[in-house]
């Protein structure tokens, strides 16, 4: 008698194609997987094109079913609105409801498809704590009756193999996470860093 064991189904959360190479590497055997993209944050809707159509490059290139959500950047506004002011960071109020809002959707698609739990590729990154990002996966997973997976994809190498990742297969890479806040703080960044080299 074979004791080879179905693989799990997970559903897979991303915003973007780059940090969603590494789940997809590290969990091929051990998953069937599908990409959930959904990304109501993302502005302006042309950088949301962008980045959906990437993703779907991924997928295509490694066999794995992709679909998106809806983008309804007006709820986006509606959940983290009241937040506008705060800097981007993890431990504040204004991007753990963006993340909560997002792994939620994420959670109940899964409940509603029949998968067996449900990740996400924010944690590849190096500016999201992945204990906050766990701790919102429990908490939205067991509202919805479905598994959250932690891992923290940034450990061992994960953001750098996604950075190489990218350019190795020509994927269109971001430079801001993806709100209108957070691309207004990347240009300003960037403007800073101009006027030291400028200086110097």
């Amino acid at each position: 008698m074979s004791t080879l064991k179905t693989p799990r189904r997970l559903l897979v959360h991303s915003c973007c194609a780059p940090c969603c190479t590494v789940p997809l590497e590290r969990l091929k055997d051990e998953y069937r997987m599908r990409v959930f993209f959904y990304g109501p944050n993302i502005h302006p809707r042309e950088e949301y094109i962008r980045r959906l159509d990437a993703q779907r490059r991924l997928c295509d290139r490694v066999g794995v079913e992709l679909v998106e959500g809806a983008y309804a950047p007006e709820r986006w506004e509606q959940a983290v609105g009241p937040f506008e002011g705060q800097p981007e960071s993890s431990h504040l109020p204004r991007c753990q409801a963006c993340y909560r809002m997002r792994m939620q959707q994420t959670a109940e698609q899964a409940r509603s498809d029949g998968f067996d739990c449900f990740t996400t590729t924010l944690s590849v990154s190096r500016h999201k704590d992945s204990k906050v990002l766990a701790e919102i996966g429990a908490l939205v997973g067991r509202d919805a009756g479905v598994t959250y997976l932690d891992v923290d994809f940034k450990k061992g190498g994960g953001f750098e193999l996604s950075v190489h990742r990218s350019r190795e297969l020509d994927l269109y890479r971001q430079d801001y996470c993806g709100c209108r806040w957070s691309l207004q703080e990347s240009r300003q960044r960037r403007e800073q860093r101009r006027k030291r080299e400028m200086s110097t």
